[in-house]
């Protein structure tokens, strides 16, 4: 029967039926409560058990999260009530370079909600100067600002390492 679900509950290799005592031993990992990787089952409780597990007629197995949910298609919904312009994700066919210069900032913006090209200290608009990729100028450049940090090594064997939870630094 568990077969037949979705997604079992149980796994048919942890299930052993012992005729002679008339029980159902299912092998799982280590309970933290119980102290025990088992459960006995009588026929009928293992068959409710399995049965709690199956959706009643007209569930849903399948959840949506994210873009797809309830909550933010109602969000969308009321936008679209109200007279706003709905957020759509739209779907390019042909992609030309300044199209694709115009829609990075927006779909950053869908993703995180925080608008790229927006200054963080000021919210003043920003304006995209160059795009740099080479990873020993960024290195370079985040140097000079203080932010890069260098590869940490291990430490040599013997010596202690202790952790700041205050900074995250080693300290031998």
């Amino acid at each position: 029967m568990a077969e037949y679900i979705l997604r079992s509950p149980f796994s048919l290799e942890k299930l052993r039926y012992h005729a002679r005592i008339g029980t159902i031993i299912y092998r799982s990992r280590m309970h933290p409560v119980l102290k025990r990787n088992f459960e006995v089952f009588s026929a009928t409780d293992c068959l409710a058990a399995l049965t709690a597990h199956i959706p009643n007629a007209g569930e849903d197995l399948v959840r949506y999260y994210g873009w797809y949910s309830n909550v933010n298609r109602g969000k969308r919904r009321k936008a679209q009530g109200a007279g706003e312009a709905p957020d759509t994700i739209e779907e390019f066919t042909e992609v030309s370079a300044s199209a694709a210069k115009r829609a990075w900032a927006r779909l950053i913006t869908q993703v995180s909600e925080v608008d790229p090209l927006i200054c963080p200290r000021c919210t003043g608009p920003m304006r995209l100067i160059a795009c740099i990729e080479q990873p020993e100028v960024i290195e370079e450049i985040l140097t000079h600002l203080g932010v890069w940090t260098a590869h940490a090594h291990s430490p040599p064997a013997g010596v202690p390492v202790a952790i700041s939870p205050a900074t995250g630094l080693i300290a031998a």
